[in-house]
C-alpha cells in the first residue's frame, strides 16, 4: 500500500505522544512506500525547535528525533518535490477547503502520486482529503483497519 504520511502524523514516528503505536504498525505491517511532500523536512525542524522552546522536549531527545528523521528522509521516505503544479494545485484545495497553506502542499502532493492512503493527525486535513475521495487514516484514532 502506498502511503502519504503529512508532517502532523509523521512526527509521531520520532517523538512519543498518541498514536506514535498505531503509526509504527502502520509503517511495518501495511505501508509498502511512505511518500512525504519536501515541505516536511523543514515542518518536522521546526516542530522539533518549537517542542524545545515551550520545553515539551530536552535536548538529547530532540537531537535523536532530528537525526532518525534525516535516516528515514534519505532511505525510507518517496519525496515528492513541491514543483509549480503542486503549488498551484495547493492554492486551490487552501482556498476551497480553507487549509493553512503547507496542508494544502501535502494534500496536493498527495494526489499528484495517486497513493492508496493519507495519512495525518490534523482534523481539518482529514476531512478536505476525504471531500476528494481520499481513504484517510489518523494514527491517534488506533490501530489501522483496511476497508476497501
Amino acid at each position: 500500500m502506498k502511503a502519504f504520511v503529512d508532517t502532523s502524523a509523521l512526527a509521531k514516528r520520532y517523538i512519543e505522544e498518541p498514536g506514535s503505536e498505531a503509526l509504527e504498525d502502520l509503517f511495518f505491517n501495511t505501508v509498502t512506500d511512505v511518500f512525504v511532500s519536501t515541505l516536511a523536512l523543514p515542518e518536522f525542524a521546526a516542530a522539533i525547535s518549537r517542542k524545545l522552546r515551550t520545553k515539551e522536549i530536552r535536548k538529547r531527545p530532540a537531537i535523536k528525533a532530528l537525526g532518525e528523521f534525516e535516516k528515514d528522509w534519505h532511505g525510507l521516505f518517496v519525496k515528492i518535490p513541491l514543483t509549480e503544479a503542486v503549488a498551484e494545485s495547493a492554492e486551490s484545495m487552501v482556498i476551497e477547503y480553507v487549509l493553512k497553506g503547507g496542508d494544502g502542499v501535502h494534500l496536493a502532493s498527495a494526489l499528484m502520486v495517486g497513493v492508496d492512503l493519507f495519512v495525518a493527525s490534523d482534523n481539518q486535513l482529514i476531512r478536505a482529503a476525504k471531500s476528494i475521495d481520499l481513504k484517510t487514516y489518523d494514527p491517534v484514532t488506533g490501530p489501522f483497519q483496511y476497508r476497501s
